[in-house]
């Protein structure tokens, strides 16, 4: 297998001050052909696990005691606990995604110098749909960890990502406004919408239905609520898939099956410390939301025996103990055309997606069909969201996005060391600090407020 020059800018680099990272020892050359960009599509560990997990940590859907909180080595970690403006350290939050970027910019800019005849191949369209998804997810990923939340008054003034479109060592000029990002990684996910195939090759590349399901996901953040429906339904009706969980073996550490049925898009965050279950106890509010049918609480959860009466987190949706699972479900899917509907008063629509949902969570014999009225509908379907979706890197985003209403709004808090931390409802540290080393190295680009 060919390795090649990746002409990676200073900040994807793990040393700001290296541009190239040249291997003599082995055969190099700069891709050029549908095979060489094929190959680069492979690359996993940058298109599909380079991702933060700062988001998840910041979520509150757990507690750290003191003691394990000062034992986690990561200082990085330990701040993004306590919302802290403390500098960020490593950049790799930020640097993966950006290598993914590139990536993707290097795909486009091999196709685009192809002949009119290659460029016209099915392999070419769904090579150009892969980057075009590729660089919308990651993006996204920034933007929920770097950006303030949407707000469609403010959007057009508030600070967005630095964007980058070309593959070669110019760094990107400033920051681009919150607007013009969710406006690129929209157009992005919909080229891929327009170019990728029903079906991927595995589940570590996107197909139609992942686009569909990336523009569903940004759109209930914009709090577009007829785009997240209308996608959400593209999705689902493409791939209307549950994981009966009477099916599992409630037993097994990893319960969820790998690339099962349910996944749609697979991708997942860097490992941390701070999310293992000997450290991370799952917060009694969260627990309380479980009934004793629920079996999500035995496919999720362990009790800890180092602990009495605390839980922890033992599964996730790629059977992974190395990264949180971040990537689409159609679980989620059915989750966010609910609350869409909701919120566009489809009532019954609403009803009918959750009592699906819950029909294939419940035990055997036990599930009986819940008839939320309409003052409460909205706040049960975001409670299903918390039993469902758990740390899966949602609760950070939705968060941010339910905070802008009062009725829905979060105060997120922490007790460390005695000292107690709270995230109030328009704090700026709903945007975390850029890395200090990126900051350094593109001065042009603007440092989040606080």
């Amino acid at each position: 297998m060919k390795t090649y020059i990746i002409l990676t800018i200073g900040l994807l680099m793990a040393s700001c001050s290296d541009f190239l990272e040249l291997k003599p020892d082995r055969k190099m050359d700069i891709p050029s052909t549908l095979a060489d960009c094929e190959l680069l599509l492979n690359e996993y560990s940058v298109l599909n696990s380079s991702f933060a997990v700062a988001n998840l940590i910041a979520g509150e859907e757990f507690y750290l005691n003191s003691e394990d909180w000062s034992s986690i080595s990561d200082p990085d970690e330990r701040n993004a606990y306590i919302w802290s403006d403390e500098p960020t350290i490593n950049a790799a939050a930020w640097q993966g995604p950006y290598k993914a970027v590139f990536y993707a910019n290097q795909i486009l800019s091999v196709v685009d110098a192809l002949s009119a005849q290659e460029k016209d191949s099915q392999q070419a369209k769904e090579i150009v749909g892969n980057a075009h998804f590729f660089r919308a997810f990651a993006y996204q990923q920034l933007l929920e960890l770097y950006c303030l939340p949407f707000n469609k008054n403010t959007a057009a003034a508030e600070l967005g990502l630095p964007l980058k479109f070309t593959p070669d060592l110019e760094l990107p000029k400033g920051r681009a406004s919150l607007l013009d990002t969710y406006q690129q990684i929209l157009s992005d996910y919909q080229m891929a919408a327009e170019k990728l195939p029903l079906r991927a090759i595995a589940k570590s590349r996107p197909n139609k239905t992942a686009a569909y399901a990336g523009l569903a996901r940004l759109y209930l953040d914009m709090q577009d609520y007829a785009g997240a429906f209308r996608y959400a339904d593209d999705a689902w009706k493409a791939q209307p898939n549950l994981l009966d969980y009477n099916t599992l073996d409630i037993y097994d550490e990893m319960s969820i099956p790998k690339n099962n049925a349910e996944i749609i898009f697979t991708a997942q965050t860097f490992y941390s410390e701070t999310l293992t279950p000997y450290a991370a106890r799952i917060n009694s509010d969260l627990m309380a939301l479980y009934g004793d049918a629920d079996l999500r609480k035995l496919i999720y959860f362990q009790h800890n025996d180092f602990d009495p009466g605390t839980y922890g987190y033992k599964t996730n949706y790629d059977q992974s103990a190395i990264g949180a699972f971040i990537g689409f479900t159609s679980s989620e899917i059915l989750l966010i055309r609910a609350e869409a509907a909701a919120r566009l008063n489809r009532n019954t629509d609403a009803l009918a997606d959750i009592n699906l949902l819950r029909k294939n969570r419940f035990a055997q014999g036990k599930f009986v069909p819940v008839e939320w009225e309409n003052d409460i509908l909205l706040s049960e379907i975001l409670k299903e969201r918390r039993r469902e979706l758990v740390f899966r890197g949602r609760r950070w985003a939705d968060t941010k996005r339910l905070n802008q209403e009062n009725k829905t709004a979060i105060v997120p808090q922490r007790q460390v060391n005695g000292a107690n931390y709270k995230l109030v409802v328009g704090s700026p540290k709903y945007a975390f600090l850029i890395p200090r080393a990126v900051i350094d190295l593109n001065p042009t680009i603007e440092q989040n407020k606080r």
